[in-house]
């Protein structure tokens, strides 16, 4: 068996099916499919089943609600191939993307493959995202030099894609790393994972084949933003604090960096949401977590001017003015493509 596909499954009924004949419409075949059904409330438990019955490289997995964490543990425990694909549920992968990593192996035998990214929404690209390397085979010095830097976060925002999913892993490889990764961790479970795998590789091909469909959906910024994830977010932070960091030159200044990015983040969403009333809840948990500190050490260089006004206010506390500032630039925005 060459590659194990592993699929956490859990409210997905929507999306599950097309997932699933993505892999199965493969033109490379030697593969298992597992389904790791995550005590899903839907119908998904009966979508696995008769996949499952209708094709024998198909394995399923019922287990209690653990968590994404928890599914891809009990995936990669089943799992059989020399190399490993993670799949998110609601996503597809292009029907060449098993054959392509399998040539990319054969060739060069690298521990990790990392594909690009398609962002598609309704059917239309959005846009096209990779891991702002040039394509090729990097080893030993080249992780070094190339990869480390960029591991979290450079001075310019760039960084080597955080997903698990997309990329081809060598089983041995990701088996212990993966089962090393807290259970507790419901944020950022993929870079807890990523990131002690790019740290402890001989050896990684960067591929600009957009290979894998990430699934843009509708609605999820109207439901709300969830004001701990600034706490979620620092428990991230202490899980990769857990690995051997010392071959990481500037590994503090990347923490720092990603620290400010993802408060960011969760800032900018609230903005494009319109959840005004999180804010104040938002500044306060900044403020009484790690990353106040590591917000005021962030250093950037060659980044947007929105980005950098946006630092700016949030090293300076001003959290209120700079939801009110990301919701004028979105407004501004809208107005510039109307005309």
């Amino acid at each position: 068996m060459f590659f194990s596909v592993i699929v956490p499954v859990y409210k997905v009924e929507e999306y599950l099916s097309k997932c699933i004949e993505s892999v199965l419409g493969q033109t490379f075949s030697d593969f298992e499919l597992i389904l790791v059904d995550d005590g899903s409330p839907d119908s998904c438990s009966s979508i696995c089943d008769s996949y499952k019955a209708k094709d024998n490289r198909v394995k399923v997995i019922h287990k209690e609600n653990g968590g994404l964490a928890s599914a891809r543990r009990a995936g990669i425990k089943l799992a059989s191939g020399n190399y490993v694909f993670n799949l998110d549920s609601d996503d597809l992968i292009e029907k060449d993307t098993l054959e392509c990593a399998h040539k990319i192996i054969e060739e060069f035998s690298p521990e990790i493959v990392s594909f690009a990214y398609r962002w598609v929404k309704n059917g239309n690209t959005l846009c096209i995202t990779d891991d702002t390397l040039p394509e090729g085979l990097y080893s030993g010095a080249d992780i070094e030099k190339h990869i480390y830097p960029r591991l979290l976060m450079d001075k310019n925002m760039n960084h080597i894609s955080y997903y698990l999913s997309g990329k081809a892993i060598k089983r041995d490889f990701l088996t212990p790393l993966q089962l090393g990764v807290s259970e507790k961790i419901s944020l950022g479970e993929d870079l807890c994972c990523t990131f002690p795998c790019y740290l402890n590789a001989k050896s990684v091909y960067i591929s600009k084949k957009a290979a894998y469909l990430y699934t843009v959906r509708e609605g999820s910024l109207s439901k709300g933003v969830n004001t701990n994830q600034i706490f979620l977010i620092e428990d991230v932070i202490n899980e990769l604090c857990k690995n051997d960091t010392g071959r990481i030159a500037d590994f503090s200044d990347q923490l720092c960096r990603y620290s400010c990015f993802m408060c960011f983040t969760v800032l900018a969403a609230a903005s494009e949401g319109g959840h005004r009333k999180s804010i104040k809840a938002i500044g306060e948990n900044i403020e009484n977590s790690i990353h106040g500190e590591k917000i005021s050490r962030a250093d950037f260089d060659k980044i947007s001017p929105k980005s950098k006004i946006s630092v700016f206010l949030m090293k300076k506390g001003c959290f209120m003015t700079a939801y009110y500032f990301l919701n004028f630039c979105k407004r501004l925005k809208t107005i510039l493509k109307k005309g």
